[in-house]
């Protein structure tokens, strides 16, 4: 899917099985270098609310849902959104995200 924007934040998002995920809080552009349009969101969560960083490859909007083609354990265990309201993240960060996300997707 194509870039997105500030309009996801405070939208709920959801896992590939369609459950809740947690709410987005900002939205992330990756390094022009990575060639990767998608970007990602920081979704807050759980009791503490951990905010957790979510690659938008292969994402979809419907009704104001953003879905994500990944499962909700993957999503809890993706890398800590810093403190940043979005932009474009560090090229260390973009990476641990995309590894993250290409790891998970890998046949066991």
């Amino acid at each position: 899917m194509s870039t997105y924007s500030g309009d996801l934040v405070g939208r709920a998002l959801h896992a590939r099985d369609n459950r809740p995920a947690g709410r987005i809080t900002a939205v992330y552009h990756y390094p022009v270098v990575m060639c990767a349009p998608a970007g990602a969101v920081a979704v807050s969560s759980g009791l503490l609310r951990r905010s957790r960083l979510v690659d938008l490859q292969d994402a979809d909007v419907v009704d104001g849902v953003l879905t994500v083609p990944h499962d909700r354990d993957t999503i809890r265990r993706a890398p800590h959104a810093g403190l940043g309201g979005g932009g474009t993240l560090s090229e260390p960060d973009a990476a641990k995200v995309r590894e993250h996300y290409r790891s998970a997707a890998q046949p066991v």
